[in-house]
């Protein structure tokens, strides 16, 4: 809507982007740690799809597979991501400088052939890539200038070619407002004043009507693969994000060094989820496991790394699956990824279209074509008794999500089990922050007392009725104690309020076993036991 427009009488209609609310009580939201093309370093960026991902961080490499993961976040039906892109150090961004002419500094005015009639802002100005990395380099940027635009004013249009990139064609540019165009319309570039311009001239004879520049070459652009520092960052990173309730490491795989400093990354961010009690760490197998015994060898040494107590936090998919890769040839069209990028988002979409205490298992994987293993049932069996969360092709039905297990160890610590159960918690945590932080600088008090009881009964009803308790009645799924049996006076003197909440989870479902009884009379009964 133009300014003339506006100042005419009638209705117009300007289209405004949603608002970027963030909601700490959705358990439906992924956070991703990996290698990208380009983005920034190091600090969580909130993603809304797919598009706005290729905005941000680039298309599909070969160098990594974050951007994989979260085609398959977005493919089987995740809405909102947080990423993170990692990249070692040395760090640099790419630059190069583009002089619109001379200026004689004594006088403060344009020299030659040159745009005086633009009102530009500088006369040189430094090009910057968006962000660090070997990605900015060779971008080659064409500015071209008219004295008299389609709008009757000075105007720029700029032409940026990336190597790997959809060429960005910026038109109609004010001279003026060049500087805050570009930043509002460019994926690719940023321009910065180098020195200021001399005032306009008048029209009459203020240069030429049409002038290009020869194009400029972005250079400089550093970076290195990150190190096992820049992953313990991330981790941590993701951990202050509130909303994020699914964590993940997309090439986790490819950190240089033994396994071990793999699995101290795993530790960091399952310390950090534990600690929180509303998120899970999804990861996989080494992509060269194949083998049963080698699979419940790695699950033991998990535990015993990881500590039975925080390994709930942990859930485990395997194996690896094999995606179409447009970054391949015609040799090599498909890429092996990790799976967790495609887990994160079945469990995102089943999360809003049942509940977080829905099991995430028995539905099919988009975005991808086969796995990379196959087991037999016994083996297969083996592998689900020990906690290794399965996805198997099955003829006529796709890859298929077989399991629904935390990485607890089911012969010692069965009540952790249940990925339901574990993201049931995860959903009641956020519930109940969220209705009694408001309550933490209230006066100490029966008052008191009785709203926090109200208000996380109603946490507790809205779960029981969703199915994610125990029982016909609400008692017989939980109960919610704040009064003087746990909060004794001299309690209460120190400011302090104890709320006791005791859950009965339902227990998913993973065996099924129907009687098939025929009658003497030649019917067919199938009894459910």
């Amino acid at each position: 809507m133009t300014a003339t427009s506006a100042s005419l009488p009638g209705v117009y209609f300007e289209v405004q982007p949603p608002l970027d609310e963030q909601s700490p009580l959705r358990t439906d939201i992924a956070a991703f740690a990996g290698v990208t093309r380009r983005g920034p370093v190091g600090a969580a960026q909130r993603i809304t799809g797919w598009q706005q991902f290729l905005k941000t961080f680039g298309g599909i490499i070969a160098g990594g597979d974050l951007a994989l993961a979260l085609r398959g976040y977005f493919e089987n039906g995740g809405e909102i991501a947080h990423v993170v892109r990692l990249a070692g150090a040395p760090l640099a961004t790419a630059s190069g400088q583009w002089d619109l002419g001379t200026v004689n500094m004594g006088t403060m005015q344009w020299v030659g052939d040159a745009p005086a009639a633009g009102a530009f802002e500088a006369s040189s100005h430094r090009i910057h890539a968006t962000s660090p990395g070997k990605w900015g380099n060779d971008i080659k940027v064409d500015f071209r200038y008219r004295r008299f635009g389609d709008s009757g004013e000075p105007q720029v249009d700029i032409v940026v070619r990336c190597p790997g990139e959809e060429t960005e064609y910026i038109a109609g540019i004010p001279p003026a407002g060049l500087i805050d165009e570009v930043a509002a319309r460019s994926s690719l570039i940023r321009l910065e004043a180098l020195a200021l311009a001399p005032a306009p001239e008048p029209v009459a004879d203020s240069g030429p009507l049409r002038m290009a520049w020869t194009d400029v070459t972005t250079t400089g652009g550093l970076h290195a693969d990150p190190t096992h520092d820049d992953y313990l960052a991330a981790a941590e990173a993701l951990s202050v994000i509130r909303e994020s309730a699914l964590i993940a490491f997309p090439d986790l795989h490819s950190l240089a060094g033994e396994q071990t400093q793999q699995r101290n990354v795993l530790a960091v961010a399952i310390a950090e989820a534990d600690s929180k009690l509303d998120r899970q760490v999804i990861a996989t197998l080494p992509r060269t496991v194949d083998d049963v015994a080698v699979a419940q060898n790695w699950m033991r040494d998990a535990r015993l790394g990881f500590g039975e107590g925080l390994i709930r936090s942990l859930a485990i998919y395997h194996p690896w699956i094999a995606v179409e890769d447009p970054a391949g040839d015609t040799n090599s069209p498909h890429r092996n990824i990790s799976p967790v990028g495609h887990i994160a988002g079945v469990i995102s979409r089943l999360d809003r279209e049942r509940g977080a205490h829905y099991t995430p298992a028995n539905v099919v994987v988009d975005d991808a074509i086969d796995v990379t293993a196959a087991y037999s049932r016994d083996r297969q069996a083996l592998l689900l008794a020990d906690g290794v969360n399965l996805i198997r092709c099955q003829s006529g039905r796709g890859l298929q999500v077989w399991g629904g297990k935390t990485a607890a160890d089911p012969r010692r610590h069965w009540e952790h089990v249940f990925l339901a159960h574990r993201r049931l918690i995860h959903r009641l945590v956020r519930a109940i922050r969220r209705v009694a932080e408001p309550l933490v600088f209230d006066v100490n008090g029966p008052a008191l007392r009785l709203t926090l009881v109200r208000a996380i009964t109603g946490v507790l009803l809205e779960a029981f009725r969703a199915g994610g308790l125990k029982g016909d009645r609400p008692e017989e799924g939980f109960r919610v104690v704040c009064d003087e049996s746990n909060n004794p006076e001299e309690e209460q003197d120190l400011g302090r309020v104890h709320c006791e909440i005791c859950v009965a989870p339902a227990v998913p479902m993973e065996f099924i076993v129907l009687q098939v009884t025929f009658s003497t009379e030649g019917q067919l009964e199938v009894i459910a036991q």
